[in-house]
């Protein structure tokens, strides 16, 4: 017998396809031939994948598809406990203070990751949380969840920050601890402006042009000037990164430094500071062999997130 599912509030707004496979352990192209099937339907109506399910609507699923099944059925109290500090909790947003050395998603040799923690924590929840963005796996701090699909989305497109707005500060900040004394630079280069891109040859990420700007009245006259993207000699493009500095400590020949970042580029921080002159310190991937010590310690934490007001949580700042 087919099974019937109602959408839940914390489910509502997404694609069919996307529904389907939050709830089941299935290949894509055998979702997709349900659906085309007409095996899956909404309302008792044929569906295209791409079709949108809202609360209270009645999915139909194929019987055969229930061994695939991955927990359903009505929420259970979780008796486990969650293996990460939380930072803040409601029934939409998920903020926890992520350990180095574990990895967001899945991947070449990750063995461990917090999209399978967290789908075998919350195995029985309506909705599965996941990750609305990644920070390296050596990178510790705050990694943002979300327990709704509405969450998630509203996560999702704050993160992904496809327009950069420079009129005030940043809304994500870093700490990182950098060789060397870098009060010098900081006074003379508050902002670091780059194009980077991904050298395949290397396997990392490289700054194709770097761009001198002294302060944020400097970035602000600067900026209409500055495209988003720019054309390499091989036709390929490298992408704007701007971050901000300050200075907060200076021990040992090594600076402790505050970094806003205005845009999220592949290990942005770590290829502009090297490219200043400032690697991270144990930094093996961008720091020079000859500064580089296997008993250094790497430590960037992403330590405060500020929100633009929502409809998903009240609280705005969020900080370690």
């Amino acid at each position: 017998m087919a099974l019937e599912i109602i959408v839940r509030n914390s489910q509502s707004g997404q694609k069919i396809f996307n529904f389907i496979k939050r709830l089941y352990q299935a290949e894509n192209n055998e979702i997709h031939r349900w659906i085309r099937t007409g095996q899956v339907r909404i309302n008792k109506k044929r569906c295209k994948a791409f079709d949108i399910v809202q609360e209270g609507d009645s999915i139909r699923i194929p019987p055969f598809a229930q061994s695939l099944q991955t927990q359903i059925s009505q929420k259970e109290t979780i008796k486990k406990k969650f293996p990460f500090p939380i930072i803040f909790e409601n029934e939409h947003i998920l903020v926890i203070n992520k350990p180095q050395g574990i990895a967001c998603q899945g991947g070449t040799n990750q063995k461990t990751n917090i999209a399978d923690i967290l789908k075998d924590f919350y195995q029985n929840a309506d909705f599965i949380p996941s990750p609305a963005h990644r920070i390296d796996s050596q990178t510790q701090g705050l990694l943002f969840i979300g327990k709704s699909y509405q969450g998630l989305r509203f996560l999702t497109d704050f993160f992904k920050g496809d327009t950069i707005s420079i009129s005030q500060a940043p809304k994500k900040y870093y700490l990182a601890w950098v060789y060397g004394n870098i009060s010098q630079f900081i006074q003379k280069n508050s902002i670091l402006c780059d194009y980077l891109y991904h050298n395949e040859k290397k396997q990392k990420e490289e700054s194709f042009q770097s761009i001198a700007i002294k302060n944020h009245n400097e970035l602000i006259n600067k900026f209409e000037n500055l495209p988003q993207q720019i054309s390499m000699s091989n036709n390929e493009k490298a992408l704007l990164a701007l971050s901000t500095l300050e200075l907060l400590e200076i021990k040992e020949n090594k600076s402790l430094v505050k970094i806003g970042i205005y845009t999220g580029r592949k290990h942005q921080i770590r290829v502009q500071l090297a490219r200043a002159g400032f690697s991270l310190v144990g930094d093996k991937k961008y720091t020079p062999k000859k500064q580089f010590k296997e008993t250094d310690q790497f430590f960037l934490q992403a330590f405060q997130v500020i929100l633009p007001k929502n409809a998903y949580t009240e609280q705005t700042v969020f900080k370690i």
